[in-house]
């Protein structure tokens, strides 16, 4: 079993929590980024509040933990249309344009306004109407909120304003989730600091619960396991959403890229030409992607194979179904006394995780966690 320092894959000891003790506490949730995906996960858990059918869930449950525990508790963001209000109105304020299916009550968190930093890209900076409120210090919010977590969905390319998060979840003690490709839960420098600090980290790049490098991976995975042998492939993406605006810029199209090319070439145990990542931006396409995937290669005779598959869906759904996942995840670790990169975690929910294991492996370590079984 993989250790990272006193870490295997999961968490591997008895709890130090009653389990009657754990379904009545809330997870207290920071967001910094409220874009689709927020106003996906914040639907999410209203949602799931009002209709108990586990449909669309890979766990209703994850230790004591159901979705309807995740209360947000603090919001942060820049734009002018957002800040000020409360999450319930923010979270359907322009640009996001993700689809609404709930009523959201009055949540009673008004979103603060943040240090823009690098969080506004000059392609999609005319979408964003920056406010002129004076900045919040998000370390004083997370302490004052008592969140236990935070989330960070500043748009791809933001290092700057991840890092400003990322170190006001350490200096609050709230666990840091990195659903951005900025490398943090990837980088040993924060890791140290995590694991010094005594604080869960979990990331970066979050992947899909149903989207293009989840569903290329898999297909990979499956015709290798058969005997295949692939030649070439590629995936190209074209979106309506900011992250595919953003896609247009060059600096923030390439560290998407290679990250999902890596995610990507990781289902397969040598090398062979790859493309994938976005390849235009559609604004009528609003939240919704569709991805183009062709896979070439040799089966049984050396006989030639092509494979084409198209994929639509909407982002914010498919992003918010994992980090609902996630978050209970990083709640029991925390509740476990575990800290610095959570790798297993890491590898289940993101592109880019400190390190990769082998999906079966994944299966079962997760498996045992969420029965809260000792492991060997």
């Amino acid at each position: 079993m993989e250790e990272s320092g006193s870490q295997t894959l999961f968490f591997p000891q008895v709890p130090k929590w009653s389990e009657s003790e754990a379904m009545v506490q809330k997870i207290r949730v920071a967001i910094a980024g409220i874009g689709n995906c927020a106003s996906s996960l914040v639907q999410g858990i209203e949602y799931y509040k009002q209709d108990k059918k586990p449909v669309g869930l890979s766990y209703p449950k994850v230790g004591p933990y159901a979705i309807s525990d995740i209360e947000i508790v603090a919001a942060f963001d820049v734009d002018k249309r957002k800040v000020g209000k409360d999450l319930s109105e923010a979270a359907f304020q322009e640009p996001n344009n993700t689809r609404k299916f709930v009523q959201l009550p009055h949540i009673g968190v008004e979103v603060q306004m943040a240090q823009p930093l690098d969080g506004i890209s000059s392609i999609a900076g005319d979408k964003i109407t920056l406010s002129d409120a004076k900045p919040s210090n998000p370390t004083k919010i997370l302490t004052d909120s008592k969140a236990e977590v935070l989330v960070n969905l500043t748009p791809t390319g933001a290092t700057r304003a991840t890092e400003m998060y990322a170190r006001a979840a350490l200096q609050s003690k709230s666990a840091f989730i990195n659903a951005t490709p900025a490398k943090v839960a990837s980088n040993s420098q924060w890791q140290s600091k995590y694991k010094k600090g005594k604080v869960p980290l979990a990331g970066d790049d979050v992947m899909d619960q149903i989207g293009s490098t989840i569903l290329h991976k898999n297909v990979l995975s499956l015709l290798v396991d058969r005997g295949l042998r692939i030649g070439e492939t590629y995936q190209l993406d074209i979106g309506g959403g900011t992250e595919s605006q953003l896609a247009l810029d060059k600096k923030r199209y390439e560290i998407k890229r290679n990250i999902k090319t890596a995610s990507v070439a990781s289902a397969v145990p040598y090398q062979f030409p790859i493309v994938a990542g976005s390849s235009d931006f559609v604004d009528f396409m609003e939240n919704r992607r569709t991805s183009y995937f062709n896979v070439k290669g040799e089966y049984f005779g050396g006989t030639d194979f092509s494979l084409d598959m198209r994929l639509s869906l909407e982002d914010g759904p498919a992003c918010a179904a994992v980090l609902t996942d996630v978050i209970r995840m990083v709640k029991l670790a925390k509740d476990r006394g575990y800290s610095g990169p959570l790798n297993a975690v890491s590898a289940y929910g993101f592109k880019a995780p400190p390190k990769r294991f082998p999906d079966q492996i994944l299966k079962e370590e997760l498996a045992s966690m969420l029965k809260g079984k000792k492991q060997n």
